[in-house]
């Protein structure tokens, strides 16, 4: 009777530890944060390549003032001991459709649309230069709550709709403050693609060679266009010319139309940085021979049943060969020296990618060249290398505080700060009581797993 007392008394006692809100839930500071805080006591990754041991990050308005291991600490400063943990610049994501609802499908009848349903503008209703990300941008609070989860502190969202989509915007994920503040740059890059917009039922171009006709013709007529040679005004041809001086991004979606899409733009003197479909191992040559820089998604195939028989008896070898070698699609293009970012882009939720992210280094992909394809290189295709993407002076306090090394496995992101304001995930001095357990009462002996999350265990 003791013994079976005993038990109860353990096993409530685990049930109250794991009831237990262990911190409280804090989506973030409300206000902005004017002083100093000074975060002591880690290891900081300044960028992929730089690391300070027990080092000092100190940061103000929003920015990193000093990072360093003898780092002054002002005498108002808010100090926050971490205690041996590690501190990364937040991911940036750089094709992204954050904030921005999708349009629906232009309804009808049934007879072809030859002419443009626009006045002013081009004479075909896909090419929209002149559109701006920030004209359709409603923040999401949930959306950005689940892109921080992922490690994510800046997306570069668009309207992901036409053939010539107009520009970007880059967005900083903080609840605080409002559009003014969390909008980086309202124009931040062109977005391009061989779709059609579905705002319109225009039926030209019909094909991917139709749309690479008419991205030519676009820049030939804007060519002309600028030397003042037209008595109508183009709003579309006038936006084309001014966005010139933008990163150039496309979207191709796979391996052949990477290659189509560099091969429009060396007809038209733009260098796209290209979004990828995660298959360009399998023309590795082709797709080298273009200089591009790609976005690459990281969407890999499920494990595939193959206990059933009548299943595995119908699945194609080309199917398992997929699934096989998709995942070391990051090394692959690694290897032959094409520069490269990582984008949650096709993945059903953002926090899928640290999980195919691990998955791209076990199949070979290096961790410094992963938190490289995350945070300096999506910055550096920006041209924001010294606002974002890195933890130098004067760079944007967007920063994960971990308690291990990122991409190991059983790490946690406790914090994700972005622009200085503070997002807890997990509260980080909560001791982790998660693993298996074996202990014996009298002459028996009782096995508990707790697993879960730091704040949520479970048995």
């Amino acid at each position: 009777m003791n013994k079976v007392f005993l038990l109860l008394v353990m096993l409530l006692s685990v049930s109250h530890v794991i009831a237990q809100e262990h911190f409280p839930k804090n989506d973030g500071i409300k206000s902005e944060n004017t002083n100093y805080t000074a975060l002591t006591n880690a290891k900081i990754h300044v960028t992929p390549t730089q690391t300070i041991e027990n080092g000092t990050l100190l940061i103000k308005d929003g920015k990193v003032v000093n990072a360093g291991a003898s780092v002054s600490i002002p005498a108002n400063a808010v100090v926050i001991d971490l205690n041996g943990k590690n501190v990364y610049p937040s991911f940036i994501d750089i094709y992204s459709g954050f904030g921005i609802e999708k349009p629906k499908r232009q309804g009808g009848g049934r007879s072809p649309q030859y002419d443009p349903s626009r006045e002013g503008y081009y004479w075909n209703d896909h090419i929209m230069p002149e559109q701006n990300a920030t004209e359709h941008f409603k923040y999401n609070a949930k959306s950005a709550g689940e892109l921080r989860k992922a490690g994510f502190g800046v997306v570069n969202t668009h309207m992901q709709d036409g053939i010539i989509r107009g520009t970007g915007a880059l967005i900083a994920l903080t609840d605080s403050g409002g559009d003014a503040s969390r909008i980086m740059d309202p124009s931040s890059a062109q977005y391009n693609s061989f779709s059609k917009s579905v705002r319109s039922r225009q039926s030209y171009p019909g094909s991917i060679m139709g749309s690479m006709a008419l991205l030519r013709q676009v820049a030939s007529d804007a060519d002309w266009y600028s030397k003042g040679m037209s008595k109508t005004t183009d709003r579309s041809l006038e936006a084309f010319n001014e966005n010139k001086g933008h990163v150039q991004i496309f979207d191709a979606g796979s391996r052949a139309n990477v290659v189509r899409a560099d091969m429009v733009g060396d007809d038209s003197g733009i260098q796209y940085v290209i979004l990828g479909g995660g298959d360009e191992y399998e023309r590795i040559q082709d797709i080298k021979k273009t200089n591009a820089t790609l976005i690459i998604p990281l969407d890999f195939p499920k494990a595939y049943d193959v206990e059933n028989t009548f299943l595995a008896s119908t699945m194609e070898l080309e199917t398992l060969l997929e699934w096989n070698q998709r995942p070391s699609n990051p090394k692959v293009l690694a290897e032959n020296n094409i520069k490269f970012v990582l984008t949650t882009h096709d993945l059903k939720k953002p926090g899928e990618l640290m999980t195919n992210v691990k998955k791209a280094i076990k199949y070979g992909l290096d961790k410094t060249k992963a938190l490289e394809a995350l945070t300096t290189m999506p910055a550096s295709i920006l041209g924001k290398s010294d606002e974002i993407g890195s933890l130098k002076n004067g760079a944007y306090a967007n920063f994960l505080i971990t308690s291990g090394e990122l991409f190991d496995n059983g790490t946690t992101i406790y914090e994700n700060w972005v622009r200085g304001n503070r997002h807890i995930m997990e509260p980080m001095n909560v001791k982790d009581i998660r693993g298996d357990y074996s202990f014996m009462i009298g002459n028996t002996n009782y096995d508990l797993n707790i697993s879960g999350t730091v704040s949520k265990v479970k048995s």
